[in-house]
């Protein structure tokens, strides 16, 4: 399993890299692309700093940073609320708050994050109506800014993780993490393939002197999700609106509000694989952590967060429908990714999705 580097407190993060599998796709339309990836990227709890210049066959990419998200004693985090001793006059002021945050989310206060809001009907139809000719056109290359297939692991001999009846896909992440905010926008395109979004909002990772600072995402909090052939199941449990408190929930998410906490079916999933011997010691409790189903785990982001940098969210989705361009190309390559390991899910259904030659060669890639 390819390994990335440390996260030291809060800010400055480095990386190491490692090489995966190739796929034999030609070079798109777009130009020939670097065939090298890079380790997939996590923010994680403190380690030392070390940092390393990768060769990338016709270019270097040097990149200063952890490639997951911190998740620090993120199995113990709860946000739940005790109201008894203060009556019930404060029960149905809790209600309101949570009823409140669930309708509009976490608002940025301050200049000091970008919050959540609803995403813009155009950016949630251009993720899901991406023509089939698009994501074939991408091709299942592996591009120098992504995907790191290296991100998608197997699990072995593990019990099989559904819900009612379906496979279930297990998303752990939090808005203020750029690789989780570089992993959002393949996932929700994939997922989109085989059922359909309601509720997506916009979001950005946190603000400098975060490294890749308000990186434009998507953000699954507050969403749903309705398939015939998967279920998804996700969590974003901070925000990336900076906190002037100290209580221990802001201390676990790294300074930001904290937004949601993991069910107990999650923290057992999170607590169990995203820690040794699943995954390296220094990498352990970091995020984005995605479980598909006990079969797979995603250990790091699956492409570069800069690749999204300079863009808005609906230049981001509009850009989907020009393929062989960026920020498209690395997305819909990573979200070939993403549908081949779900397609071993669903036994290859829907068939006009995991027949495509396209998904067939991104499955031999990551040795499905």
């Amino acid at each position: 399993m390819a390994q990335s580097g440390s996260r030291p407190p809060r800010r400055d993060q480095s990386h190491k890299s490692g090489n995966v599998p190739l796929s034999n796709d030609p070079p798109t339309s777009g130009g020939e692309q670097n065939e090298s990836a890079i380790a997939p990227a996590r923010d994680q709890p403190a380690q030392p700093v070390k940092a390393e210049a990768l060769a990338t066959g016709i270019a270097t990419v040097v990149r200063s940073a952890s490639r997951r998200g911190s998740a620090k004693n993120a199995p113990k985090r709860s946000t739940a609320m005790t109201a008894g001793i203060f009556g019930t006059v404060l029960v149905v002021l809790a209600v309101l708050v949570i009823v409140l945050v669930s309708v509009t989310g976490k608002k940025a206060s301050n200049g000091l994050g970008f919050g959540m809001k609803p995403a813009p009907a155009s950016v949630v139809n251009a993720i899901s109506h991406v023509p089939s000719s698009a994501f074939t056109a991408a091709g299942s290359t592996i591009l120098a800014s992504g995907p790191f297939t290296g991100a998608i692991d197997p699990l072995k001999s593990q019990p099989s993780l559904t819900s009612d009846g379906k496979p279930l896909i297990v998303y752990e992440g939090s808005n203020w993490c750029p690789f989780c905010a570089a992993s959002r926008w393949p996932l929700a395109v994939a997922l989109a393939r085989f059922g359909t979004f309601k509720g997506l909002r916009i979001t950005a990772s946190g603000a400098a002197p975060e490294d890749y600072p308000a990186t434009p995402t998507l953000s699954f909090y507050g969403s749903t999700y309705t398939s015939p052939y998967v279920a998804f199941l996700p969590t974003e449990q901070c925000t990336d609106v900076q906190s002037s408190s100290t209580s221990l929930a802001v201390e676990e998410c790294n300074g930001y509000e904290p937004l949601q906490s993991m069910s107990a079916q999650v923290r057992k999933l999170f607590s169990k694989y995203d820690y040794p011997p699943y995954v390296s010691s220094s990498q352990e409790g970091g995020i984005p952590f995605v479980d598909f189903g006990n079969k797979f785990i995603q250990d790091g982001a699956i492409m570069d967060p800069s690749i999204l940098a300079g863009f808005t969210h609906v230049q981001i989705a509009q850009s989907l429908g020009n393929p062989v361009a960026s920020p498209a190309q690395t997305i819909l390559v990573s979200a070939n990714y993403y549908t081949a390991a779900i397609c071993k899910l669903t036994g290859d259904k829907p068939g006009s999705v995991c027949k495509m030659p396209v998904v067939k060669r991104a499955a031999a890639a990551l040795k499905l």
